[in-house]
């Protein structure tokens, strides 16, 4: 007969025996948080107790879920028109960026910034001759190009450099185009803002990737050689260039009360859109509403982007803006209950509601490529000048470029305006591989406009 101190002890050996698997099964069981322990124990009643002990970890994982829900609750809902935007565009090399893992190897491999025989021919002939034709001093005094520089630029089709050559353009590549408006902005900067738009903003670009096959053929070669020239209108008074928004900007879908035509009846109110004073056709950005459920499936609601030319009963273009005294064509579109019919509308009836695709993935050109070049066109201008001017300039008998001061302001001038130049070889080849990066050429846009606006 076992005494009673060691009936316990085999009592106790058993039960640690028998429950060993029996804990491994309810451990697995029990949905115990990641980053934490937990024990079973008998407390003598027959039974096991959890008893958890969570980790430092554990209680910040916590802590992080419950965070997360905090402020998915607090935070508005995405949009649908955000959901469109994060869906736009590609991804290349900044996938490897915020990866963590980015190969300056893999991106040389990748992306070739180049030009060929003919754009370097046209980057040292007619740009050049261009150039000539530009007093900076008297485009911002007059407000205003020569007759002949307006002509030179229609003829030599400075504004159909990226429209296809099927359709009367050059075809240049990305590195063309943004290799002519930087040599552009060192001669005269309005020149450079003219050009640049309907090269990436104006609705030619828009045209070649999703115009109707009958609007390509009408607009693409009178906007290649000059007849019309481009402007884009959207922005407003009261909502900036946010595409988001449109206040003011509506259009209903209708019928034609005479014809039962389908179509649109508009009301805008554009301000600041460039070239407005001097453009044949506007592209014009319109909150499209269907209550009446006329486009029948075809299309949808939102965000779309009609062509109108000059002349377009009840559309106005002007007065002209002036602002910060730049010389660059800037003026007002505005029009009320204008009729619109569906085959102004750019892509058709079923590209209604799809402008913010068109929008956001045409917006990488303007704003990762062009707006760069203005700021490697300052770059080489300022840096050269001042650079030049520092060595002739004396003070004390000694050039100002010996001094201290003057070294560390042309060093971060100097290293400001390489980085954008090596900034804008890289987004340009990136564009010219067929991809539209959307994080990059933001990342473009505001990194080198405020290199620019230092280096100035």
């Amino acid at each position: 007969m076992l005494s009673s101190r060691n009936y316990m002890i085999a009592k106790s050996s058993l039960s640690r025996a028998t429950a060993a698997p029996t804990l491994s099964v309810l451990s697995s069981a029990s949905g115990i948080p990641h980053g934490s322990s937990s024990l079973l124990r008998d407390h003598g009643d027959g039974n096991f107790h959890k008893q958890q002990k969570r980790s430092f970890l554990g209680i910040v994982h916590a802590i992080d879920k419950r965070v997360y829900r905090w402020a998915k609750g607090v935070l508005p809902p995405i949009s649908k028109t955000e959901n469109i935007a994060l869906g736009c565009g590609t991804i290349g090399f900044d996938r490897d960026i915020f990866g963590g893992s980015p190969s300056l190897q893999k991106l040389i491999d990748t992306y070739q910034p180049k030009l060929t025989p003919e754009e370097e021919s046209f980057l040292a002939n007619q740009v050049t001759r261009l150039c000539s034709l530009l007093s900076d001093h008297d485009v911002v005094t007059k407000k205003d190009f020569t007759k002949e520089a307006w002509d030179y630029m229609r003829d030599e089709k400075f504004f159909g450099m990226k429209i296809p050559k099927e359709w009367g353009g050059l075809g240049f590549s990305t590195q063309a185009v943004s290799a002519v408006l930087a040599k552009l902005a060192t001669q005269c900067f309005d020149a450079n803002a003219t050009v640049a738009v309907p090269n990436s903003l104006g609705p030619g670009e828009l045209l070649v990737r999703y115009g109707t096959p009958e609007q390509k053929e009408y607009f693409l070669p009178r906007l290649a050689n000059g007849t019309l020239i481009p402007c884009f209108g959207l922005t407003g008074p009261h909502s900036g260039s946010d595409a988001t928004s449109l206040i003011g900007s509506h259009c209903v879908v209708q019928k034609h009360p005479k014809t039962g035509e389908l179509g649109v009846v508009a009301t805008f109110k554009k301000r600041y859109i460039t070239l407005a004073p001097v453009a044949g056709v506007v592209g014009l950005g319109l909150n499209l509403q269907d209550p009446d459920g006329l486009l029948g499936g075809e299309g949808e609601e939102g965000f779309t982007v009609a062509l109108l030319e000059r002349g377009h009963e009840g559309l106005r273009m002007g007065p002209r803006h002036i602002p910060l005294s730049a010389a660059f064509m800037n003026g007002t579109v505005e029009g009320e209950d204008v009729w619109i019919p569906m085959t102004s509308i750019l892509g058709g009836q079923s590209r209604c509601g799809f402008g913010w695709n068109m929008f956001v993935e045409c917006l990488a050109e303007g704003r990762g490529v062009s707006l760069p070049a203005g700021s490697i066109g300052a770059a080489r201008s300022v840096v050269a000048g001042v650079g030049a001017y520092s060595r002739v300039r004396k003070q004390f008998r000694v050039p100002i470029a010996e001094f201290g001061g003057i070294q560390e302001a042309m060093a971060k001038a100097g290293s400001d305006g390489l980085i954008t130049i090596a900034g804008g070889d890289v987004m340009n080849a990136i564009v010219d591989n067929h991809e539209a990066p959307m994080v990059i050429s933001s990342v473009m846009k505001q990194n080198c406009t405020e290199r620019g606006r230092r280096i100035v």
